[in-house]
C-alpha cells in the first residue's frame, strides 16, 4: 500500500514537471457598466428609518448663518481666511467673557494654525452651518494662553520661520531673515518682559503644529465651547444686528523683501 502511494506521488510530480509552461502573449481589456442596484437593492427600512434623521440634519446644516462679502482663501504670510477665522472668535470671546459669570482673561490676540483651516476657500455669499463644520471639523476647544512675552517672542519667530499663521487683527509683525521684527499688540509695541494672554485651540495651546513655546504657558483656561460652535454662534449674532462679513488683507503679517 505504502509503495502504490509512493508511486502515485511519482507520477503527479512527474506529469506536473512535464507540463508546459503557460505565457501571456495578448490581453484585451472591456468596460462594463454594472448598475449599483444590481450589486445590493436598497434597504428600504432602513431608509424610510434614517430618512427624518437626514431630513433633521440637512436643515441644520444649510442653516444659513451670515452673509459673506468677498471670497476668502487661505493663505500665508496673511489670507483672508485666517484673518476671518481669529478676526471673529476674538469677537466672539470677548462678548463672552463679558457675558459670563465665570472669570474669563481678556484675550490679546488669537492666532490658529493654518493646517486647521480644513478648507482651502470661502465662496463669497451665504455662509451655512455645513461649511463652519467642514472648516473647523475636530472637537477642538477654544481656550486663552497665559504666555510671558519671551515666549511670545519665540513663538512669532517660529511663525515667521513658517512664512507666518492667521492671526487676528490685534498682532502684527514683519518677518525678515526668518524673525519676527517691529511687533505691535493692539497698537502698542511688543514688550517681551510683558505677560499677553493669546486666545487659541487647545491643539495650538498644547503645542502642536510648530507652537512648542506653547507649553511653557502660565495657564491655560477653556471656554468650554468649540471651535466651530463659537464661529457658529459669532456668525448668528452677526446676522441678528445684519452685519455681513467684510474682511481684507490689511498687513498684520508681511515679508519683508
Amino acid at each position: 500500500m505504502k509503495n502504490t502511494f509512493f508511486i502515485a506521488l511519482l507520477l503527479v510530480f512527474g506529469f506536473n514537471a512535464c507540463a508546459p509552461k503557460l505565457t501571456l502573449t495578448n490581453t484585451q481589456t472591456q468596460n462594463i457598466k454594472i448598475n449599483k442596484d444590481s450589486l445590493q437593492m436598497r434597504d428600504e427600512l432602513a431608509f424610510k428609518t434614517i430618512a427624518p434623521y437626514k431630513a433633521r440634519l440637512d436643515s441644520s446644516m444649510n442653516e444659513i448663518l451670515c452673509y459673506n462679502n468677498q471670497d476668502l482663501k487661505k493663505d500665508l504670510p496673511e489670507g483672508t481666511l485666517g484673518n476671518f477665522v481669529c478676526d471673529e472668535l476674538m469677537f466672539y470671546a470677548e462678548l463672552s467673557r463679558r457675558r459670563s459669570s465665570v472669570i474669563i482673561p481678556k484675550s490679546d490676540f488669537c492666532i490658529y494654525n493654518n493646517g486647521g483651516l480644513r478648507v482651502g476657500s470661502i465662496a463669497k455669499g451665504n455662509i451655512t452651518v455645513g461649511k463652519i463644520f467642514e472648516l473647523a471639523p475636530f472637537d477642538n476647544e477654544l481656550v486663552v494662553v497665559a504666555l510671558d512675552g519671551k515666549y511670545c517672542k519665540q513663538l512669532f519667530d517660529l511663525m515667521a520661520q513658517n512664512n507666518g499663521a492667521p492671526c487676528s487683527k490685534e498682532l502684527r509683525f514683519d518677518i525678515e531673515n526668518n524673525k519676527a521684527v517691529n511687533i505691535t499688540i493692539n497698537d502698542q509695541p511688543f514688550d517681551e518682559n510683558a505677560g499677553y494672554n493669546i486666545l487659541t485651540n487647545d491643539y495650538v495651546a498644547s503645542g502642536g503644529d510648530k507652537t512648542e513655546p506653547m507649553k511653557y504657558a502660565k495657564s491655560v483656561t477653556s471656554l468650554n465651547l468649540m471651535v466651530r460652535e463659537a464661529l457658529i454662534k459669532q456668525l448668528r449674532n452677526r446676522n441678528k444686528s445684519a452685519q455681513p462679513i467684510n474682511i481684507q488683507l490689511d498687513g498684520r503679517i508681511k515679508q519683508i523683501k
